[in-house]
């Protein structure tokens, strides 16, 4: 029987409810609001000592923990026994499900044929074993798991042949991507910009006439999934005010930056993978980038030793031999015409006058534009074939924008640059126009003169006809200016720009006409992101293109000013200068961009 601890106190206070204890400390239980005897067990005998009749009531209550004497409960329609410990211990605590386990008793037993049920469904576990021998004995087998291999998975599950519903899948795959490639090509002609007159043709020459490109590598990049790496830049590019990306060199390489090719049409090159090429290609596409691959024309890496042991017999898909070597090449024993151009020493020159090297070079530059999605190209070491031959090649792929790496020594006198550089610019403008205008030039005068004119000889950035003094005062729409690359910076350092000096170098060219080029290693790894990003706001703000007009104002010692086109003057220096203080500039003029001493941008309103 269950002992609890009652007080006359607790009947007393609550003289028309039961409070019941099961006797543990702190354990309590509850009964229904029906009339009850307590029966004192101690004190049984004397029936007058320990007797009390409970009432009925509309409440229940928990006992509190009372010193008192024992006594068992007898209730009048039943009687209920609680075992301390019990049942009603593992009772959740919800007062209507103990009123009614204590008011109807416990459930009824459980039926045969549902314990025959639950026993049927209920996992069988092995009877314990108590010793190594009963184990060895046992008619129980332990759990067996399959190989992974025989396990099926959705991943690794081929579609079955004739499943019509793969089939319809796989098909409409191949027409969302025909519809996707069509529609980047559609795009790729569509000019996005509003032209004037004169940009009504789009050439690739100058691309757009607005095209900012970025160069998306260093000399270093090989050393990484570099494809992969630059993909996800893509949409930063794309918001910052670039609209074409130049690319590493593709193709197999014997050094793996990729200047020294072998087989054309191997693109599983040191930056990645054909595939990897590929998704960049997509994503710069995606955020209306063009992609301008780095094209080596000029030489080709052999991959076999002729009879005299000679590195001149090519692999691959093009499996040249001598005759497509130039025979002035002294190294190479080339069985083909004299070169058109400078002979590059480090690996076969090739003769683009034999009509079969032309055909296959076409060939593989449609290739690259119709199987792998370039744009453009930027063509390397232009100094050693003819411009002509760059012409018909141009022609042949019908980029979109086409740039020329004519690199050439400057002049000068007594170690330091000679003021007159017309002669180096002359011999750019020269490549330039014997591809016919097709392709543009990096614009290398304009370098090596802001190296010397942003130290205090501002000077140099007028020539004698008042105009800007490199390939962008004489021919600015096939002008790119830059003011480092792979060569001239990264890690091979042959020509640094002046760190010092590189953001009134990028306020120089991001104002003025020509198409700049903005480098990997300063957009990304320098800190001037944010500046280089106002700048070329401030160059689209203003409508800058690559045939703006320049009126320069000031050129001298302290610094340099000028009006680009009819809405941008831009100063250089530290002297003091406002568009107010200038007599012949009309307008009114409100300030974009103040960076002291190095530059301010103004704009007219």
């Amino acid at each position: 029987m269950a002992t609890i601890s009652v007080t006359d106190i607790a009947f007393q206070t609550h003289p028309h409810h039961l409070f019941v204890s099961s006797g543990i400390g702190g354990s309590k239980s509850y009964v229904s609001p029906k009339k009850y005897t307590l029966n004192c067990r101690k004190h049984s005998n004397s029936k007058s000592l320990c007797r009390k009749s409970l009432h009925k009531s509309h409440r229940l209550f928990k006992s509190s923990n009372f010193m008192c004497c024992t006594v068992e409960i007898a209730i009048s329609e039943g009687s209920i026994t609680v075992d301390n410990g019990g049942r009603l211990a593992l009772v959740v605590d919800d007062d209507s499900q103990k009123s009614k386990l204590l008011s109807d008793g416990p459930r009824r037993e459980i039926p045969d044929w549902m314990a025959r049920r639950i026993g049927s469904v209920r996992p069988k576990f092995p009877p314990k074993k108590i010793d190594i021998s009963e184990v060895n004995t046992s008619k129980f087998k332990s759990l067996e798991l399959p190989n992974p291999s025989e396990v099926w998975s959705i991943a690794k599950a081929k579609p079955k042949d004739g499943d019509t519903l793969i089939e319809h899948v796989i098909e409409k795959e191949l027409i969302e991507k025909k519809r996707k490639s069509l529609e980047r090509a559609l795009q790729r002609k569509t000019i996005q910009w509003q032209k004037t007159p004169e940009e009504i043709k789009l050439e690739p020459g100058t691309g757009t006439g607005r095209e900012i490109v970025f160069q998306g590598f260093n000399w270093e990049s090989c050393r990484k999934k570099w494809y992969m790496d630059l993909a996800p830049k893509a949409a930063d590019l794309s918001r910052c005010g670039i609209t074409a990306v130049w690319l590493p060199p593709p193709t197999e390489s014997v050094a793996p930056q990729g200047y020294m090719p072998s087989d054309l049409y191997n693109l599983n090159s040191a930056y990645g993978t054909q595939e990897e090429l590929k998704h960049c290609i997509e994503e710069m596409h995606n955020h209306h980038l063009l992609a301008l691959g780095d094209v080596v024309l000029n030489h080709r890496c052999a991959h076999k030793q002729s009879e005299n042991g000679v590195w001149n017999i090519f692999g691959g898909k093009l499996t040249w031999g001598p005759e497509a070597i130039v025979c002035d090449d002294p190294n190479f024993h080339g069985r083909g015409n004299p070169s058109s151009g400078d002979i590059f020493h480090a690996a076969p020159n090739i003769d683009h006058s034999q009509d079969f090297v032309r055909n296959d070079v076409k060939q593989w530059l449609n290739w690259l534009r119709n199987n792998i999605g370039y744009d453009g190209w930027r063509l390397d070491f232009v100094r050693g074939f003819s411009g002509g031959y760059v012409k018909e090649y141009i022609e042949a792929s019908n980029p979109a924008f086409a740039i020329g790496e004519y690199w050439d020594s400057m002049a000068y006198e007594g170690g330091n640059l000679c003021y007159n550089q017309d002669a180096h610019r002359q011999r750019v403008i020269n490549w330039i126009n014997a591809t016919g205008g097709t392709s543009s030039a990096f614009d290398v005068t304009t370098k090596g003169i802001l190296h010397s004119a942003l130290h205090n000889e501002y000077w140099r950035l007028i020539d004698p006809a008042g105009k800007p003094p490199g390939v962008m005062g004489w021919w600015p729409s096939r002008a790119v200016t830059f003011l480092e690359n792979h060569d001239t910076g990264s890690t091979q350092g042959h020509w640094p720009f002046p760190r010092d000096k590189l953001m009134q170098g990028y306020a120089y060219i991001l104002t003025h006409p020509g198409t700049p080029v903005v480098f990997y290693d300063h957009f990304y790894d320098f800190g001037i992101h944010d500046v280089i990003t106002e700048l070329i706001e401030a160059r689209k703000r203003a409508g800058v293109h690559c045939r703006s007009v320049v009126k320069i104002y000031h050129a001298n010692s302290d610094g340099y000013v000028a009006q680009i086109g009819d809405t941008l003057v831009i100063k250089l220096g530290h002297f003091d200068w406002n568009p107010s203080k200038q007599i012949d500039l009309h307008g009114t003029w409100q300030k974009f961009l103040d960076k002291h001493s190095d530059y301010q941008i103004w704009f007219r309103i």
